[in-house]
């Protein structure tokens, strides 16, 4: 008796904890593969980052010094940027409706991103949302567009 119970308690916990395992596993390599992305994009390999985000699991964030590195892979291409933070005069939060507007309240947005005006005149828009078929429901780009907005607000600042 006391052998069948041990036996069908180790049959449920090993059916509680394996799935949890490989979840865990598959998050930390896709997190792993994502940081690698964000890694290629800047300059200087030995330096770590001091602050990433991920979202979506196809764009990323990251600060390393002054530089900002950023990544978002659509189906068919992926925008990368590299921005020396020095080079920014002034960065907004913009968001946008469908038709390009800025929309009454939050349930109307369709795009989300990052403005950033450089010295050198040129332009640059980090997108964090952006409805389409696959992605049409915010999530946490807000938090993290608003998190990011701070800490580029922080480093033009100093």
């Amino acid at each position: 008796m006391d052998i069948t119970n041990t036996f069908i308690g180790i049959v449920f916990f090993s059916l509680i904890i394996i799935p949890i395992f490989i979840i865990n596993n598959n998050i930390r390599k896709r997190k792993n593969q994502l940081l690698n992305t964000l890694n290629e994009l800047s300059s200087d390999k030995n330096a770590k980052f001091s602050e990433t985000d991920f979202w979506s699991n196809n764009s990323g964030i990251g600060l390393k010094g002054k530089m900002l590195a950023y990544f978002r892979k659509e189906e068919e291409t992926q925008d990368n940027e590299v921005v020396d933070l020095k080079e920014v005069k002034k960065c907004s939060l913009v968001q946008f409706d469908r038709h390009g507007n800025v929309p009454k309240n939050n349930h109307e947005i369709n795009k989300l991103a990052l403005h950033l005006s450089l010295n050198n005149h040129k332009e640059i828009h980090l997108v964090f949302f952006h409805a389409d078929a696959k992605n049409f429901i915010i999530g946490e780009e807000f938090r993290i567009a608003k998190k990011w907005y701070d800490i580029i607000n922080k480093e033009i600042m100093n």
